[in-house]
C-alpha cells in the first residue's frame, strides 16, 4: 500500500491554563493533562507515518511561571501518550541548539533540563527586545509581535528560525491575548483562545489556517452558542418575510405600468435578498441538530487536514470543512459555522436588500422613469433560473459542513 507524505507546515499555539498566583491550579492541570493525552493521540495517529516530524517547544517567558509550568506538564503528558502507543516519546520533540555561555545571561531554565524542553524565546525572534518586557501580556511592543509573528511564519530553517528543520513544528505557550493575537493575524480571522486551549494551524502553499482545537468547551460553551444561532434564526426569518412582502407589493405596483431598468434590477436584487434569507434560516437551523446525530464521511488525509477544500462536486454537496473533529470540540465548530453563515450568506442577503431598496428608488426618479425597458416572459423565466442556481451554487458552496459526531 502506498503512503502519502505530507509536507505542510505546522504552528501550534497555547495559552496557559488556570493558576492562583502565578502556579496552575489543581482545574487547570488537570486540564493541561487533558489536552497531553488528546493532543499525544493526534501525534501518534496522524504523524505515524512520518518519523521525522519533531515537536519544537517554546514559551514567551520563563519568567512567568504558569507559562513554564503549562509547557512543562503538556510536554509531560503527551511523552507518557506516547509511550503508551508504543512510540519514543523523547523522539518526537527537536533537540534546540546548545545556548552561547553568557555570565550576565544564565540559562533561566535550569541546566537539568535536557536539550529537547521547552526553551523561553531567543532575544532575535522580538527584535532583540527583551521578551519578559517586551510580549507583556495586555500591551505587547508592536515591533515585538510583529517581528514574533515573522519569526513564527518564516518557512526557513536554521537556529535562528522558530523550525530548526523542515519537519519541525513550533509549539509556542504564552499569556493572552498575545496567543489570540497571533493566531488571529496568522490565520486573518478572529480566533478566540481559552485558558489552557491549544491551538493547531496547518500551511499548504502560503496561507495558514485553523485546523483544529483542542479546548475545555463543555454544554455551557454549547448551549450559550445555540441560543445565539436562535436568535439568528429569528432574525433571518423576520427580515426574509419582509424582504417579501415588500417584494411582492412593489411587483403589484409595478406591473400596472411598464417597469423601468433599475425596478426590474430592483426585483433581483430583493429576490435573491429572500433567497439567501431563508437559506440562512435553514442552515441556521441545521446547526440546531444534537451533537449524537452530525453525520460522518470518511475523506482523505490531505483533503481534510491541510487544504481546507475538496474537489467541487464533493465541495458542492457536502459544503466546506471548518475546523477538524474530532479533536475540535462540538462548541467551536458551532461558532465557526455560525460565523460562516453570517458571512457569506446572512450580510449578502443585507447588503442585497439595501441594493433593492436602492434601484427601486433610482427607478421613481424623474431620470430613471425614462429608463423603461421592454422584457418578455422567456426573458424573466431566464433571468429566474439563472438567479436561483447562481444562489443555489453559492449556499451549497459556502455552507458548513458538520463532520464527525466524534
Amino acid at each position: 500500500m502506498r503512503i502519502t507524505v505530507t509536507e505542510d507546515d505546522y504552528l501550534f499555539l497555547m495559552r496557559h491554563a488556570a493558576h492562583l498566583e502565578g502556579h496552575l491550579t489543581l482545574e487547570g492541570s488537570e486540564r493541561v493533562r487533558q489536552v497531553a493525552s488528546r493532543w499525544g493521540e493526534w501525534v501518534a495517529s496522524e504523524w505515524r507515518h512520518e518519523t521525522d516530524r519533531r515537536i519544537r517547544l517554546w514559551c514567551t517567558s520563563a519568567a512567568v511561571p504558569e507559562v513554564q509550568e503549562t509547557l512543562d506538564l503538556l510536554t509531560l503528558g503527551v511523552s507518557e501518550t506516547l509511550e503508551r502507543s508504543g512510540g519514543t516519546p523523547s523522539g518526537r520533540f527537536a533537540v534546540h541548539p546548545e545556548p552561547e555561555a553568557d555570565a550576565s545571561h544564565p540559562p533561566p531554565l535550569g541546566s537539568r533540563r535536557q536539550r529537547w524542553m521547552g526553551r523561553p524565546l531567543p532575544d532575535h525572534a522580538t527584535a532583540c527586545l527583551d521578551p519578559a518586557l517586551a510580549l507583556t501580556a495586555y500591551s505587547p511592543s508592536q515591533e515585538a509581535f510583529t517581528r514574533l509573528r515573522c519569526w513564527l511564519d518564516s518557512s526557513s530553517t536554521g537556529d535562528t528560525e522558530a523550525r530548526g528543520a523542515r519537519k519541525d513544528a513550533p509549539l509556542l505557550v504564552g499569556n493572552d491575548p498575545l496567543i489570540g493575537y497571533l493566531a488571529s493575524a496568522l490565520v486573518g480571522q478572529p480566533v478566540p483562545v481559552a485558558r489552557g486551549e491549544l491551538v493547531c494551524l496547518v500551511r499548504a502553499g502560503k496561507r495558514w489556517r485553523l485546523l483544529w482545537t483542542i479546548s475545555d468547551d463543555g454544554p455551557d460553551e454549547e448551549e450559550a452558542v445555540r441560543a445565539k444561532i436562535k436568535s439568528k434564526m429569528n432574525t433571518a426569518a423576520g427580515l426574509g418575510t419582509v424582504i417579501v412582502g415588500l417584494t411582492t407589493f412593489l411587483l403589484q405596483n409595478a406591473l400596472q405600468q411598464q417597469p423601468t431598468l433599475f425596478q426590474w434590477l430592483a426585483f433581483a436584487a430583493l429576490g435573491t435578498s429572500a433567497g439567501l434569507y431563508f437559506a440562512a434560516l435553514f442552515l441556521y437551523d441545521s446547526l440546531q441538530m444534537p451533537v449524537r446525530f452530525w453525520g460522518a464521511r470518511f475523506e482523505t488525509r490531505t483533503a481534510v487536514r491541510h487544504r481546507g477544500g475538496i474537489r467541487i462536486p464533493s465541495r458542492l454537496r457536502h459544503g466546506k470543512v471548518l475546523v477538524r473533529r474530532p479533536p475540535s470540540s462540538s462548541a467551536r465548530l458551532l461558532q465557526s459555522s455560525m460565523l460562516r453563515v453570517w458571512t457569506w450568506i446572512f450580510t449578502p442577503a443585507c447588503v442585497l436588500g439595501g441594493v433593492g431598496v436602492a434601484f427601486y428608488a433610482l427607478g421613481a426618479t424623474p431620470s430613471g422613469t425614462g429608463v423603461a425597458v421592454e422584457v418578455e416572459l422567456s426573458h424573466v423565466l431566464v433571468a429566474m433560473f439563472v438567479l436561483a442556481a447562481s444562489v443555489s451554487a453559492w449556499v451549497a458552496w459556502h455552507r458548513p459542513n458538520l463532520g464527525a459526531s466524534d
